[in-house]
């Protein structure tokens, strides 16, 4: 499964990437939102976590642009913002496939919240 982080925070982007990779996700990285489309055209993105405030293209922007793509449409992304944005209610937000979450939320827990979209309830259990 295929994962783009984007953040301008390079020590934010290293850790939450670093820990997603080691429980099996492929990572791909970008330090704006305009790093952010660019891998969004070449690549095969499953699940998106991006901040809101970045230099050049914003997270809010990022969206936009991933929504105008036919095969991300529907794909699940994920505000991550050290700020108590109040951005996310300015755009048209799904509850179905957009989320946001603070920074300062433990990555346990956003790895638990990336295990649930991408494999729904169904992540370590045998069939």
């Amino acid at each position: 499964m295929d994962i783009l982080l984007v953040d301008d925070n390079a020590d934010y982007l290293s850790l939450l990437g670093e820990i997603l990779r080691r429980n099996g996700y492929t990572i791909h990285t970008a330090q704006d939102g305009a790093e952010g489309c660019e891998v969004l055209a070449k690549s095969d993105i499953d699940l998106i976590i991006s901040d809101i405030r970045m230099p050049r293209l914003d997270g809010l922007k990022l969206h936009a642009f991933a929504r105008e793509i036919d095969r991300y449409k529907k794909t699940k992304f994920i505000f991550v913002s050290g700020f108590k944005d109040l951005y996310t209610n300015a755009i048209k937000l799904d509850p179905k496939i957009d989320f946001s979450l603070d920074k300062m939320t433990p990555v346990h827990e956003i790895l638990r919240l990336v295990d649930r979209l991408i494999f729904g309830e169904s992540k370590g259990v045998w069939a």
